[in-house]
């Protein structure tokens, strides 16, 4: 795509178009899921409209169809062949309201009670409350206390995956397992407690959400493993025993086994 220099802007200003952060830009280059951007400086990169464009896309693949960034990467070219006006904008991921669009104030709110209360004891009253609007407002973005559920799991995987992602980015490469572990249960912390009651969901065998916990997990575990080695045949395999241990270090911390950073004296 030929692109006037006229139509290159900063990383910030991608930043603030799409809500993406930096560092999972700097992945999606990696990955070869966005075009390189254009160099000016040793340090001074500007981006283009194909760039959001790439990331709009990217964004509706994985909040609506939940695929992981290898399958992401195989369509995203014939998508964008056919162009992109057909998916939806992108919306910040910050924790701001001010900056969020309705619907994702609403799952920020829910994302907050359902980690503090079971699903049973949020209403959708309780979300309206939290997230200051008209029932009538929030049945216009949602069909039911259940969906808001779903799609609130599915971004405390996206935000547990950028978490592990940056804090990975800073250290040595390949990272070593247990300092993954430590990594990965820092990055899951602040929203275990709604993927435990999405998990504890499924296996009472209820019908909406065994599919639903299926999808989120595989795409923690597949883009998990993306992130600890790109390409490697056997990356799920490490990525599920990083989750399991930085889950054991999480309960370790809770009743004062160690382990946790998190939980002081732990």
């Amino acid at each position: 795509m030929n692109v006037q220099r006229t139509d290159r802007f900063s990383m910030a200003e991608l930043t603030g178009r799409t809500g993406v952060p930096a560092s999972t830009v700097h992945h999606y280059v990696r990955r070869g899921l966005l075009p390189p951007p254009l160099r000016v400086s040793a340090k001074h990169f500007l981006y283009g409209p194909e760039h959001v464009d790439s990331l709009r896309v990217i964004r509706h693949l994985r909040r609506r169809q939940r695929l992981p960034l290898a399958r992401i990467a195989e369509m995203l070219p014939e998508i964008l062949a056919d162009g992109a006006e057909g998916f939806e904008a992108p919306v910040p991921d910050g924790d701001d309201p001010g900056t969020s669009t309705v619907a994702e104030r609403i799952l920020e709110v829910a994302i907050e009670a359902f980690g503090q209360h079971s699903y049973g004891e949020v209403s959708v009253a309780d979300l309206c409350a939290g997230a200051n609007i008209a029932k009538g407002t929030f049945y216009r973005h949602f069909d039911s206390k259940g969906q808001v559920f779903v799609r609130a799991a599915d971004k405390v995987v996206l935000q547990s995956l950028a978490r592990f992602r940056e804090a990975l980015e800073q250290g040595p490469q390949p990272p070593d397992p247990q300092e993954a572990g430590t990594a990965c249960a820092a990055a899951l912390r602040p929203g275990l407690p709604v993927l435990l009651e999405l998990a504890k969901r499924a296996m009472l065998n209820e019908p909406n959400y065994v599919n639903e916990a299926r999808a989120a997990f595989r795409m923690l575990v597949a883009d998990m493993g993306d992130i600890l080695r790109p390409g490697d045949a056997e990356n799920r395999a490490l990525a599920g025993m990083v989750i399991l241990d930085a889950i054991a270090q999480v309960f370790r911390g809770l009743v004062g086994g160690g382990g946790d950073p998190e939980f002081p004296g732990s």
